[in-house]
């Protein structure tokens, strides 16, 4: 049994290029790969961003139509009167959120052992 020629595996190279949708032998000197098939396709980004609104709240309307407050007044989001007020009655409770450098990990430093 002779092996078998050059140009029967050249063409067996370029039928594989061609089936597997791969760049042929030739075109990469040294064979390595190129990542072609997965850039091939187009970026998924730019259509998702059509596809969802832009997120506007009270606060960024303001910076984005200018001259729509006069100076000084302020608009307050209702979800965020309504997370103030939540805030202000934890802290009532005693379960806001600790002064700085009195939370658990200083807690935990002057604990040793």
């Amino acid at each position: 049994m002779s092996a078998p020629r050059s140009a029967a595996l050249r063409a067996l190279a370029l039928a594989r290029a061609r089936i597997f949708e791969v760049s042929p032998p030739s075109a990469v000197p040294g064979g390595e790969r190129t990542g072609a098939k997965v850039l091939r396709p187009r970026l998924v980004g730019p259509s998702m961003l059509r596809y969802y609104p832009a997120n506007l709240n009270l606060s960024s309307l303001s910076s984005v139509v200018p001259g729509l407050l006069a100076p000084g007044e302020k608009l307050l989001d209702p979800r965020e009167a309504q997370r103030l007020e939540d805030v202000e009655r934890r802290k009532g409770l005693g379960k806001g959120p600790p002064k700085k450098g009195q939370g658990r990990r200083a807690q935990m430093k002057g604990k040793k052992k």
